[in-house]
C-alpha cells in the first residue's frame, strides 16, 4: 500500500493508486491527479442490483505524459479484503498509454 494510503487510511474508503510499472514508466508518466480524489466510499458495495444504482468511478489524470513514449501503467484498488496477485492482475489492472 502507497505510503499516503497507509497515513490516510480509513476502512469507510476503497483507494485507488497508479503508477508506472518499471522506473522508466515511472519517470514518463508524469504527475496524476485523481477526480473526484484516489477513493471510492464503501456504502457502493456489495452491488445489489438495486434500482438506480450509479456505477462509483475514479477518474485518472495525466497531466504531463512524455510524448511518443509507449507507459506500461498499473493501477491498484486497496481495502482490507482486496488481495493482490501480480500474475493474475488480481486487485489490480494493466493498460498502456501512448500520446502522439
Amino acid at each position: 500500500m502507497p505510503d499516503d494510503i497507509k497515513r490516510n487510511y480509513d476502512p469507510r474508503y476503497i483507494y485507488v493508486s497508479c503508477e508506472g510499472e518499471n522506473v522508466a514508466d515511472k519517470e514518463n508518466m508524469g504527475p496524476l491527479a485523481y477526480y473526484p480524489g484516489n477513493f471510492i466510499q464503501n456504502y457502493y458495495y456489495p452491488y445489489k442490483n438495486v434500482p438506480g444504482y450509479m456505477s462509483p468511478f475514479v477518474f485518472v489524470q495525466f497531466m504531463r505524459p512524455e510524448r511518443g513514449v509507449l507507459i506500461n501503467m498499473e493501477c491498484k484498488a486497496w481495502a482490507a479484503n482486496i488481495k493482490h496477485e501480480r500474475q493474475d492482475r488480481v486487485g489490480s489492472v494493466h493498460f498502456e498509454l501512448m500520446i502522439d
